[in-house]
C-alpha cells in the first residue's frame, strides 16, 4: 500500500535537512520502495535488510545497488557518455516506526580517480 510522505534528506545526521519534499513510501513484504523527486528528476529508494537501491530517473540516470560489504560497479549515463563508477558501502540501515521511517547510509563512491564518502539520512514522515 502506498502512503503519502514528507521526505527529510540529511548529509549529516544533526545537520537541517539539505532537502524536503513530498513523496510516497509503499511498503511489500519486508522491502520499502520511497519515491520523491528533486527538481527534473525522480528518485526512487528500495530498502530491504542490509540492502538499499538508489535509482535517478532524469538527465544523468543510474541505478544503485548498495549491500553491506559488497563492492557495486556501475555507470552513469551522461551527455558525454557513460562515466564508471565503483560503490562500497559500510552502514544500511532501516527503521520504520509506523508514522515515521527512517535510513541511515554511509557509502563511498570511487569514480575518475577520485573517492569520496557520502552519508545518506533519510526519514519519512506520513502525511
Amino acid at each position: 500500500m502506498e502512503k503519502k510522505t514528507t521526505v527529510f534528506i540529511r548529509d549529516k545526521l544533526t545537520a537541517p535537512p539539505v532537502l524536503v519534499t513530498e513523496g510516497s513510501i509503499s511498503h511489500i513484504g519486508n522491502s520499502y520502495n520511497i519515491r520523491y523527486r528533486d527538481g527534473d528528476s525522480m528518485y526512487t529508494i528500495g530498502v530491504s535488510e542490509k540492502m538499499v537501491t538508489v535509482t535517478r530517473e532524469g538527465e544523468e540516470d543510474y541505478t544503485l545497488i548498495l549491500q553491506e560489504g559488497e563492492e557495486y560497479r556501475f555507470n552513469i549515463s551522461s551527455p558525454y557518455g557513460d562515466i564508471p563508477m565503483t560503490a562500497l558501502p559500510e552502514r544500511a540501515r532501516y527503521e520504520d516506526k509506523g508514522d515515521i521511517f527512517s535510513l541511515r547510509l554511509i557509502y563511498t563512491v570511487s569514480g575518475g580517480g577520485r573517492k569520496q564518502k557520502f552519508r545518506l539520512y533519510v526519514d519519512c514522515r506520513n502525511a
